[in-house]
């Protein structure tokens, strides 16, 4: 049997599917609903949380329920698209979707090298390396989160290793350097899902516990050394990782 909760919901989510509230809209405020449903506090919190649930609105303090963009984005999941106009692979991927992207920087750091991170690199436990720590934004939201390792004995000195954002992506800037050539250059990817944990959950605007794709990149030099471990973390409802055109190898 269909509820109010229900008809409500339905109803909302109708109206959100045809366009009438867009992505960025701010949808009506619980007294306003609670007046054009005739229904109750309760009834109404329960269908707008049906929606969070989804993924198709978000509460922002001092705006309201926000309408969430659910549209899938389909990246590359390398990243190595070759960067254009000045953009790195996250840009020059979403312009080629007719999105609005952006590689946030949010920090940089040097420190020891954990067991994880130390066996992905080949590194002894406690080498040093650099983390560079970045969240992957379409229109202004952020839809993954990159957490980059690299070995300080093999970037330093190079822009990587410095606390500024690397205009035309990482890659680049180890190639431009001679890091990396990038016709011996290898990439090895490994691709999961989990649940998220709390503060991946708020930054992604996702409801505590849903699940999150997850994304393990590393890239080898000519002679199979690892320059770079990736950690990714994306909205599974906005991302979708693709790879297009690949050989098929003979076994």
């Amino acid at each position: 049997m269909t509820t109010r909760r229900d008809e409500i919901a339905n109803h909302l989510r109708e109206l959100i599917t045809n366009g009438t509230y867009a992505p960025g809209d701010v949808l009506p405020n619980q007294n306003a609903m609670k007046a054009t449903y005739k229904t109750t506090s309760n009834t109404i919190s329960a269908a707008v949380k049906a929606l969070r649930d989804e993924g198709l609105v978000w509460r922002v303090a001092n705006r309201g329920l926000i309408v969430q963009d659910t549209r899938p984005l389909y990246i590359d999941l390398s990243m190595a698209t070759p960067p254009s106009n000045g953009l790195g692979p996250w840009e020059t991927a979403c312009h080629a979707a007719g999105r609005t992207g952006t590689m946030q920087l949010i920090s940089v750091d040097r420190g020891a090298a954990a067991p994880d991170v130390a066996r992905g690199l080949q590194l002894s436990v406690g080498a040093t390396v650099v983390r560079r720590y970045r969240h992957a934004l379409v229109d202004g939201q952020a839809v993954m989160l990159d957490t980059a390792y690299y070995p300080l004995s093999v970037v330093d000195g190079t822009p990587v290793a410095g606390s500024d954002k690397v205009d035309g992506g990482i890659l680049a800037a180890l190639i431009a350097t001679g890091v990396l050539d990038p016709a011996a250059a290898r990439v090895r990817e490994i691709v999961g899902a989990r649940a998220a944990t709390k503060d991946e959950a708020e930054t992604l605007r996702l409801r505590p516990s849903v699940s999150v794709l997850t994304a393990e990149r590393v890239t080898l030099d000519g002679e199979a050394q690892p320059v770079e471990l990736l950690h990714r973390v994306a909205n599974a409802r906005r991302i979708r990782f693709h790879t297009d055109d690949l050989p098929l190898r003979r076994l």
